[in-house]
């Protein structure tokens, strides 16, 4: 009987992992696939999507609004409408400024909130996905089936796992070497299982495409981290904010207000320290490339001809005189 256990073991294991690597072929095949051959020229609203997601465009957006000074950011946090701001002709800034106008005196994770489902938004993520950066909406499905079989298959090698000493109380088995290897490999089964499952669940998560990823490397490499231009607004501050988040503002206390009440928040250290267990998760997932899916491996090596990250032009709005 024992040995039949231990053959039994062997056999899960090696299911698992065969379910686990068909679950990991099947993502890097959907995330690897080329949607577009043409150039990309992104502006920063959409890299910042591309890196972070929703979340990180209307982070963006505040940002470079605050700078501007159209919206008005109070030390407890509090965004406000400014007195005589003009309206912007970038979609997202000025769905930022109806939100706030809205709700003035909320906190930017309410205005984040509010714009959840806002057509500027939705038209970001349209594009994005036209262009082959986003994976498309339901391209995974034949991968998180997969996945299901996998996590079921752990169960079922937990279960095998906590029969073992049923049946050596009973009797049934025990009484040979053979029962520590299928305990053994029984136990290796359960962590191989359920650590897979999570993994490949965490990576499915990435909604960036192989694509998305080498022109979001292509714009970081052209805009390197801490070497902001400062002729424009675009470069002073939204394209930095795009493409690393909300710590690469020079204004502490912007940051710490931008931040507050986001768990997620793109802030780090004394700014974004803030915490709110009842704010959104709006904008958590699966975006900034190798963020949620292990290493850059995963979306496909070489370099990318794109000639992203230009993005230029800055903000539009400002108090008029």
């Amino acid at each position: 009987m024992d040995i039949f256990l231990l053959l039994a073991a062997f056999a899960l294991v090696s299911l698992i992992s065969s379910l686990s690597g068909r679950v990991a072929k099947q993502r890097l095949k959907v995330v690897n696939a080329t949607l577009s051959q043409a150039g990309h020229q992104l502006t920063h609203y959409e890299l910042a999507y591309l890196a972070g997601g929703p979340r990180r465009a209307v982070n963006t957006a505040l940002a470079v609004l605050a700078t501007a000074g159209a919206v008005r950011v109070s030390r407890g946090a509090q965004v406000s409408p400014v007195y005589g701001a003009t309206t912007s002709s970038e979609p997202l800034e000025q769905a930022v400024l109806d939100a706030v106008a809205m709700r003035p005196g909320h906190r930017a994770a309410d205005v984040r909130k509010l714009l959840e489902s806002s057509p500027a938004l939705l038209a970001l993520e349209a594009r994005l996905r036209h262009g082959g950066l986003l994976i498309p909406e339901g391209a995974q499905s034949v991968a998180r089936r997969r996945l299901e079989t996998l996590r079921l298959a752990a169960w079922g090698a937990l279960g095998f796992e906590i029969a073992l000493p049923v049946l050596a109380i009973a009797g049934v088995a025990g009484k040979d070497f053979a029962f520590v290897g299928a305990l053994m490999f029984g136990g290796f089964s359960v962590i191989v299982g359920f650590s897979g499952y999570h993994k490949e669940k965490r990576r499915l998560r990435n909604l960036v495409s192989g694509e998305g990823r080498r022109v979001l490397d292509s714009a970081r490499r052209y805009h390197p981290r801490g070497h902001g231009d400062t002729s424009t607004l675009a470069l002073a501050v939204a394209m930095p904010v795009a493409l690393y988040g909300l710590t690469e503002l020079d204004d502490r206390d912007l940051c710490d207000g931008l931040s507050a009440g986001d768990p997620h928040s793109d802030c780090g250290g004394s700014c974004g320290s803030h915490s709110d267990s009842g704010s959104s998760t709006f904008g958590d997932g699966g975006y900034g490339g190798g963020d949620f899916g292990g290493s850059s491996s995963d979306g496909g090596g070489g370099s990318s001809g794109s000639s992203c990250g230009g993005g230029g032009g800055g903000s539009s709005c400002g108090s008029s005189s």
